[in-house]
């Protein structure tokens, strides 16, 4: 795995870039191995959307948890950080669709560029390439955590497609569904680094239950993030959640400081199923000036909080600052 090299502490925003330091060689071979599995003529139009500036945080934790490990197989840690990768874009291309969002990373998303048909077929053809690179690997029980793992993403979305509209979605719920469609993959990562570098059974739970929990916080800080930031800031369409009537932490939280009356004026245009630009202000401004968001960023630092206690007394030596600025970041971030 590459060398390390310590992160600078001395600066209070911490960046993607600091945090991902250590494995940075290996992201950069990464990127090398995706575009080397998308030379096909039929893969060609996707390269656009994958060397937009994503955050690469998934083969990132890859990666990381591979070098906490005794005996990590760079061969093999860079081939799942690739397929993770891949999978990751088909989701993103599959969301959009079922999202209707034009934009994903400040660039128009793959449907609305190329179109819906060629869209679902690009996402079927990027999990297939993802799963070649998986099957080639000489431990079988990583293919079987990936292949868990996108099931339960399919799960989470089509739990999410049902809870649409639904403002008696309750917290537990909402976990639920977020353990699903995000948690899932990050915890997915983790455990399959921990796996190929060769940690025991008692890490590889440890650095597992570190992506779930980080998992669940970003996405909790990404549906803040929803409500509070602008479309060139975020790179993707914002208040996209609510208007499809997907209710988020943040919202469910605005509910319980509501009135039934109260709640049943604000929230009567989804109910309706008839949202507009609007109402959506309308909501995002009460979430903010209910504590709302607050309170739901302030669950999201308390999961990042579990995720660092989880890592215990790993044997994590020069990579302590690399999840410290992780988890900060993920808390923390703007986009």
């Amino acid at each position: 795995m590459p060398s390390v090299s310590a992160p600078d502490r001395r600066h209070p925003s911490r960046t993607i870039d600091q945090a991902l330091a250590p494995v940075k060689a290996g992201l950069e071979a990464v990127s090398r191995r995706i575009l080397s599995h998308l030379t096909d003529p039929v893969a060609r139009n996707v390269v656009y959307l994958i060397t937009a500036g994503g955050k690469r945080l998934r083969p990132a934790l890859v990666l990381l948890c591979g070098a906490c490990g005794p005996s990590p197989s760079r061969a093999a840690l860079i081939d799942t950080a690739t397929a993770v990768e891949l999978i990751h874009t088909a989701t993103l291309i599959h969301d959009d669709i079922i999202d209707q969002s034009l934009v994903r990373r400040s660039q128009p998303s793959f449907h609305a560029r190329w179109g819906t048909e060629r869209a679902v077929l690009m996402g079927d053809y990027l999990y297939a390439t993802a799963f070649t690179l998986l099957a080639r690997l000489e431990q079988p029980a990583v293919m079987q955590t990936m292949a868990e793992v996108c099931q339960q993403l399919c799960r989470g979305e089509l739990r999410e497609v049902e809870a649409r509209f639904r403002l008696d979605l309750t917290e537990a719920e909402y976990f639920d569904i977020i353990r699903d469609k995000t948690a899932s993959l990050v915890g997915g990562c983790c455990q399959s680094g921990a796996l190929l570098g060769g940690c025991d059974a008692e890490a590889v739970q440890r650095l597992t239950a570190f992506g779930i929990n980080f998992g669940l916080a970003f996405q909790i800080i990404d549906d803040c993030l929803d409500l509070t930031s602008d479309q060139q800031q975020l790179g993707k369409s914002v208040l996209a959640d609510l208007d499809k009537g997907a209710l988020s932490l943040p919202i469910i939280y605005l509910t319980q400081t509501m009135t039934a009356r109260e709640r049943d004026r604000l929230f009567a245009p989804l109910r309706d199923r008839s949202t507009d630009p609007a109402f959506l202000a309308e909501v995002a401004k009460a979430a903010a000036a209910s504590g709302a968001i607050a309170r739901a960023q302030e669950r999201a630092r308390a999961l990042v909080q579990t995720a660092r206690e989880t890592l215990g007394e790993l044997p994590i030596d020069g990579l302590q600052d690399a999840y410290d600025f992780l988890t900060d970041y993920a808390v923390s971030r703007r986009s």
